[in-house]
């Protein structure tokens, strides 16, 4: 009798075990992936509280970067406005003398307490010699309708320590406009001769008269020390107020962040910005010429 084979279903019971095995290792794949993203992944408590740091830290990091990015920039156009000054006095010098010979006269007043018209020309007769090395924009003459494009009609100017020491209804002084924002103000001639003495040296033995330094156009309020800085007119140049050597102006009494009944508080800072190359007057007070340079030393 002859014996019947069933026949073998060999080759598809081992793909049948083989896809089997794949269809396993692929489950047993993504359930290790899903537990590893498991173990990755953060709580929303978690990223909560991690953004709540980066906005502290933020809060307390930023303003500090603003502000030593602008005290830096105010740095380097306060030089660069030094550097023009006394190129232009220098090339003025050359074509029409020292300042004692610009034709300019000592302050006077008439019967009414009203500056004389000849004191009156010294402002402008000082900026228009002055200009002619210059690149001037634009000017501000003694009336409103001149200064509506560099002043606001009213502005208000501080000492240092946030004392309003009045508001300007502009068109008081002859002020011009510089590119780059340089406002410069005043042009304030107090001795023709040139002859008054502040201190030692060739330039504070000679003073003229003074001015302002604007570092702003427009702006609501200028602040000594801040965006206002202060050089005196002399026979041999222009000169930052608040040298070591300043017997009139002293950074010690004249540029302190602290409360001052000093009205020109502010005004002895220029020189300690051209020379040290920094504002750290406004973060620490012991600072001095003889001392401490700046708040880390």
């Amino acid at each position: 009798m002859t014996k019947l084979f069933k026949p073998c279903h060999c080759e598809r019971s081992v793909a049948i075990a083989k896809s089997s095995n794949r269809t396993d290792n692929a489950i047993t794949t993504q359930t290790s992936f899903a537990r590893n993203d498991q173990r990755r992944a953060f709580t929303l408590a978690e990223v909560l509280i991690t953004l709540a740091i980066i906005g502290v830290v933020a809060a307390m990091t930023i303003p500090t970067l603003i502000a030593n990015y602008q005290e830096k920039a105010t740095v380097a156009k306060l030089k660069k406005t030094y550097s023009i000054l006394n190129q232009a006095y220098a090339l003025a010098r050359v074509d029409y003398g020292t300042v004692d010979q610009w034709g300019m006269v000592n302050p006077a007043v008439d019967e009414e307490g009203n500056y004389t018209p000849e004191f009156s020309n010294n402002f402008p007769l000082f900026w228009n010699i002055m200009t002619k090395y210059m690149r001037e924009v634009s000017r501000c003459e003694p009336s409103y309708e001149s200064c509506d494009n560099i002043f606001v009609k009213n502005f208000e100017n501080y000492t240092l320590d946030g004392t309003l020491r009045g508001t300007n209804t502009r068109g008081v002084d002859m002020a011009v406009l510089l590119q780059d924002g340089i406002l410069l103000s005043g042009g304030y001639i107090y001795d023709s001769t040139c002859s008054t003495n502040y201190g030692s040296g060739n330039m504070l033995s000679h003073v003229c008269g003074d001015f302002s330094v604007k570092l702003g156009v427009k702006e609501d309020k200028y602040i000594a020390g801040k965006n206002t800085f202060y050089f005196y007119i002399t026979k041999n140049g222009i000169y930052p107020v608040g040298t070591n050597d300043d017997t009139e102006i002293s950074f010690g009494n004249a540029c302190g962040r602290v409360n001052s009944s000093y009205s020109r508080n502010g005004y002895g800072c220029t020189a300690w910005i051209l020379e040290n190359g920094n504002m750290d007057y406004l973060h620490c007070d012991d600072l001095s010429w003889s001392g401490k340079h700046k708040c880390t030393d």
